[in-house]
């Protein structure tokens, strides 16, 4: 504002010059060449500042429109005023005005040229003699050809000054003559307008009415000059003054001369007195600078097809003839012009790359101090900023375009993804596009998919899936149905902790129907080794090894002294019927001295009554190689073949070696002269008894089963032979089949372990296939008279003679010969 007002003053100081200056010395300017601002746009860091063109004499060589010239149909003649006539000695020069003759004529064009002191020109109208006069106007119109921000007007004349006369202006080049000034000797009789009216704050833009120069003294070189911000209240405010602006701001400007200064002595219509009076003008002066709004340092000529006119050369992204306005991109925040202390200059939209076009949006500007708002977003993208994406499409992370989100028609709610480019599905549906049923569901239509109902503990992994065509689960390999809700035959159990779904009925192989127990618990067989060896014990292929108790480690070691790898040996408390441990971990912690190894087939060793033997190597289902720091090892038992163990069983086959096992090895050393130390181990089974070392108490051990029996066996797992049965093979286990018991009709009963029968009907023998002692007889007839008492002392035996009559065998002491019975 302090800059602004230090050039105001300098402009006063200017005018003040200028009144004083002669014609030839007004300022002028080339309209071909505009010297260089020193108040240029940038500053010195390249930051935008208010900068305007130079202060010029805008009307210089302009042509100017006047409606009356002498001379122009006619050689006119005309005497210079010299006063009145009625003063003694005082004559009259007078001259011819002939337009045609370059010498005599007083063209327009002399308005604005230059004044050259020592051959001065001027224009010059007709005379009072030919009708120039009140009401008969003469008006001269200069057209500036574009804006300018005009300090003064100023008129030079030849002859005595106007006695009424106006300066008007045009603002716009379509917009309507405004009263700039009035000038009048009499201002309330000719224009019904005050003398020197005071010019209020508020209503700054009106033009007031002044006697001065009215005078028609002095007779010639009288001037008129015109401020166009003289008296004005908010003069010193100019830059927040938009009135005053306006005010200042002309395309065009117009003098109208209405009424000549005479002496009175025109009533007498003495021709030689008529034509003394005229308008003659030497210098038309527009004192202003190119009206740039802040924004440019010159104007220069118009490049536009067809046009030759001034513009300005604007700076900070305006544009326009007046950089009236912003550039097309340059719409962020309303168009103002330059002040001192602001540039003002207009800032690019932002379209974050993706349109060249916006405008200015006031309300947008409103609500976020940003009024720029792009079209014609690229990238299918749009809003304001091109910040969103257009409907039905989304933006990856990091991309700058937006993609279609392709949503299927059939499985979307709608065509529109999220900011994720996820579609909304409808029901069942899944997949980025909604094209796919989501697991567990089917029959993809526009309805969506339908709901499989697959039971999630016997779906594989327990994530309910089916085919998306027939809807059929996938289940675990134990499991079946189309819903995955039921063991295969001869499984039982369907559990999500499970990850084949079923356990198999093992009942010894006498039953394939059977049902989880109830009161049985998940626990651990565990050696801690908090006190010693706890019995294990050690051993190579051909001999035994001594096991020691590493206290400090709570761990047992053996010592591998020559080429035969040494294993430790578990306790009979991890051996016998270990059935329930099928599908749970055998667990333990294993270091050894030397990281140098070199595992086998046969790491870890299960073995059977039968001496069939399940290994694994050590590194088998995702374990690690044993090494020098302590390492905790996982392995389950189970046939599974991605579980490594060999040979590969049936899972029947697999808990039978289970049912009665004679050793568990664990190979400890891995090389000659390494030392293996093992600790932690448990195995994992099921027990009536819950486990006392468990954090959060026993889990109920879901997988014991209670078999349906078939006939001939009974016992929970169908152990044993029922009543009246006994096992094909004597003492041949619980794997054994049960058979009816053969005891020839004289017993329902035998030894269901020996097959020995309980005779009855005097019978004997294992399957009562004789005759209980003193009775003789075929007791393999099968009726209960088979075997009749022997005729003998004490009971003695005896034997049927061929003739139907018995013979005693066996006479007591004291009695002597034979005895016979009677005929059979």
């Amino acid at each position: 504002m302090l800059a602004f007002k230090r050039r105001l003053l300098a402009a006063v100081c200017l005018w003040a010059i200028v009144l004083g200056q002669p014609a030839e010395r007004m300022p002028s300017v080339d309209p071909n060449h505009y010297l260089p601002s020193t108040n240029p746009c940038y500053d010195s860091t390249g930051a935008p500042q208010r900068c305007v063109p130079d202060f010029i004499n805008v009307a210089f060589n302009l042509n100017v429109d006047v409606t009356n010239t002498c001379g122009t149909t006619q050689p006119t003649r005309f005497c210079v005023q010299s006063g009145h006539m009625g003063h003694v000695g005082i004559r009259k020069v007078c001259d011819i005005c002939d337009a045609r003759v370059p010498a005599f004529a007083h063209p327009p064009s002399y308005l604005t040229d230059f004044n050259n002191p020592d051959n001065e020109t001027w224009w010059q109208s007709d005379t009072m003699n030919e009708g120039t006069q009140y009401p008969n106007m003469v008006n001269l119109t200069i057209n500036l050809e574009k804006a300018f921000d005009i300090t003064y007007a100023r008129l030079k004349f030849m002859s005595p000054r106007p006695e009424s006369f106006i300066i008007y202006k045009k603002t716009t080049h379509d917009g309507e003559w405004i009263p700039w000034q009035y000038y009048s000797g009499s201002c309330k009789s000719t224009f019904k307008m005050p003398e020197r009216a005071p010019i209020l704050p508020g209503n700054e833009a009106v033009a007031q009415c002044t006697r001065e120069f009215s005078d028609i003294s002095p007779l010639t070189g009288g001037n008129i000059a015109y401020s166009t911000l003289d008296g004005r209240p908010s003069a010193e405010n100019f830059e927040e003054s938009e009135v005053l602006q306006e005010w200042v701001t002309a395309v065009a400007i117009r003098i109208v001369l209405l009424r000549m200064n005479t002496f009175g002595d025109e009533v007498f219509k003495d021709p030689k007195v008529l034509k003394s009076y005229y308008y003659a003008i030497s210098d038309f002066a527009v004192g202003g600078r190119c009206k740039c709004n802040g924004h440019a340092s010159n104007c220069v000529k118009s490049t536009g097809q067809g046009e030759q006119r001034l513009v300005c050369d604007c700076k900070h992204h305006t544009t326009g003839a007046d950089c009236q306005q912003c550039e097309p991109f340059y719409q962020d925040r309303p168009w103002r012009a330059a002040t001192s202390d602001e540039a003002n200059e207009c800032l690019p939209c932002d379209c974050n790359g993706l349109s060249q076009r916006c405008y200015f949006d006031q309300k947008l500007y409103d609500e976020s101090g940003h009024g720029g708002h792009c079209i014609d977003c690229a990238g299918n993208t749009q809003g304001p900023h091109c910040e969103n994406c257009t409907t039905n499409h989304w933006r990856r992370p990091g991309e700058h375009f937006c993609v279609p989100c392709s949503c299927n028609e059939q499985g979307s709610v709608s065509q529109q993804c999220n900011s994720e480019g996820q579609c909304e599905c409808k029901p069942g549906v899944t997949g980025e596009r909604c094209d796919q049923c989501k697991p567990g569901f089917y029959d993809f239509s526009p309805s969506g998919c339908k709901d499989c109902h697959c039971e999630a503990a016997g779906s594989w992994n327990n994530q309910p899936q089916c085919s998306p065509y027939s809807g059929d689960c996938q289940c675990k390999s134990n499991v079946e149905g189309q819903k995955c809700d039921k063991c295969k035959p001869g499984y039982f159990n369907l559990s999500l902790k499970n990850q084949y779904g079923c356990t198999p009925c093992f009942c010894y192989g006498h039953s394939s129907v059977c049902f989880a127990s109830d009161g049985y618990y998940s626990v651990n067989t565990t050696s801690r080794f908090l006190e010693g060896t706890d019995k294990w014990t050690a051993g190579s292929e051909r001999r035994l090894e001594d096991v020691q108790w590493a206290q400090v480690d709570n761990a047992i070691a053996v010592s591998q002294l020559e080429n035969e790898a040494v294993y430790f040996y578990a306790p009979s408390k991890f051996l016998g019927d270990q059935r329930l441990a099928y599908n749970q971990d055998l667990t333990f912690t294993l270091r050894v001295k030397d990281d140098r190894v070199y595992p086998s087939k046969k790491d870890i060793v299960l073995v059977g009554a039968s001496g069939l033997e399940l290994s694994v190597p050590i590194f088998a289902q995702q374990n690690p190689y044993p090494a020098s720091r302590e390492q905790n090892y996982r392995f389950r038992i189970h046939a599974d073949t991605q579980l490594q163990w060999q040979p590969n069983l049936r899972e029947i086959d697999f808990i039978g070696v289970l049912s009665n096992l004679t050793a568990i090895k664990i190979r400890g050393t891995y090389s000659k002269g390494d030392v293996g130390y093992l600790s932690n181990f448990a195995f994992g089974t099921a027990s009536i008894t819950p486990d006392s070392e468990a954090e959060e108490g026993s889990a109920p051990a879901e997988w014991v089963e209670t078999c349906n029996c078939t006939e001939g066996f009974v016992g929970q797992f169908c152990e044993s032979c029922a009543p009246g049965y006994r096992r094909a093979v004597k003492f041949g286990g619980p794997l054994t089949k049960c058979i009816k018991c053969d005891c020839h009709g004289h017993s329902d009963s035998c030894d269901a372990e020996s097959g020995a029968c309980i005779c009855q009907h005097n019978t004997g023998g294992d399957t009562c296939e004789t005759c209980a002692r003193g009775y003789y007889g075929n007791a393999l007839n099968g009726t209960e008279t088979d075997c009749q008492k022997c005729d003998c002392p004490e009971n003695g035996p005896c034997v049927l003679l061929n003739d139907g009559t018995t013979f005693c065998t066996e006479c007591p002491t004291g009695y002597t010969g034979k005895k016979r019975g009677k005929t059979l």
